[in-house]
């Protein structure tokens, strides 16, 4: 008589004598759209083990000139296969204008940086184990890709997408007092959330403007997983050029001087209209309100600000 069992898998012993080893390769940039690049790690991964190791997560750290500038931590669902020495290539998405930034480089520039990483596996029989890999030379910045709205051309130094925590996008909503019958307007709306989270809770409408052509995209996504195309519009907009006269709620999520800039614009808004903003003030102009939140999605506090029109200077008694 043969029985056989199904289903069970034994796992090969492993030779504890030996272990496996990181090598960085190479670092480099691979796709540059007008916010994001993409900067890839080419690793070489040594398993001497006869199963398959699971690479759950890579920590980087980047230094140029003795100064750390870009720190992060990525998720991978990479395998390295059993008994094998394999290059493998990890990315990670960055914000282009912010490297270009702390880097204080232009695009098309080569800078010495040396990367420092961490893979963590997660072995059968040895649980987690750490390889440590670093290389240093040199690095090129690509050139920045540019599009043109209305007649103006912007770059990824004019363009960086920060996605606002859900919890703060609906305190956002809240604090700006929005009803069935007001018109939301999302001055850079990236991904679309607030626009379609104001026609959900609200059933308000909403149009989101943003320059980024991707960004449109992943909004009008947005809205049709959502089902609220029937109240939310997205448009590619140079925001700095637009009538806002029409809109009962303006949400913001740019940078202080960005706000600034828009002051001419929000001065035309009709009295009562409400503006609330994300982490930046509007220097000059005094807020009615300043809330401050912990957002249990990003685990940090944020600032909201909010203003009723007419808007009040600094100077207003």
């Amino acid at each position: 008589m043969v029985v056989a069992f199904a289903g069970c898998e034994t796992i090969p012993d492993i030779p504890y004598d030996q272990e496996p080893a990181a090598r960085l390769e190479a670092m480099r940039f691979g796709g540059v759209e007008l916010d994001f690049a993409t900067l890839l790690f080419d690793v070489e991964i040594d398993n001497p083990y006869p199963v398959s190791l699971p690479i759950r997560r890579l920590r980087y750290a980047l230094v140029s000139e003795g100064r750390t500038f870009l720190t992060a931590t990525i998720f991978n669902d990479v395998t390295v296969p059993p008994s094998t020495k394999k290059v493998l290539t990890l990315e990670d998405e960055v914000t282009y204008a912010r490297l270009l930034r702390a880097l204080r480089g232009k695009p098309g520039s080569t800078i010495p940086c040396k990367a420092e990483l961490t893979l963590s596996l997660n072995a059968p029989r040895l649980g987690w184990i750490n390889l440590h890999a670093e290389n240093e030379g040199y690095i090129l910045l690509p050139e920045s890709p540019e599009i043109t709205v209305e007649g103006t051309k912007y770059s990824a130094v004019d363009v960086v997408f920060v996605a606002t925590p859900q919890d703060v996008v609906d305190k956002m909503l809240e604090l700006s007092d929005v009803k069935k019958d007001d018109l939301v307007y999302d001055l850079g709306c990236g991904d679309g959330r607030i626009v379609v989270t104001a026609a959900k809770r609200y059933g308000c409408r909403a149009v989101g403007f943003d320059l980024d052509p991707r960004r449109v995209e992943e909004s009008l996504q947005n809205v049709q997983k959502n089902k609220v195309g029937h109240l939310v519009t997205i448009e590619q907009k140079d925001i700095f050029t637009l009538d806002l006269s029409e809109a009962d709620v303006i949400t913001l999520f740019l940078l202080s001087r960005l706000n600034i800039k828009l002051i001419p614009q929000l001065e035309k808004l009709k009295p009562g209209s409400r503006i609330v903003s994300h982490n930046f003030a509007m220097e000059g102009i005094k807020p009615d309100k300043v809330v401050k939140m912990f957002s249990s999605e990003d685990q940090f506090e944020h600032t909201i600000y909010l203003w009723t029109t007419p808007l009040k200077k600094e100077t207003d008694e």
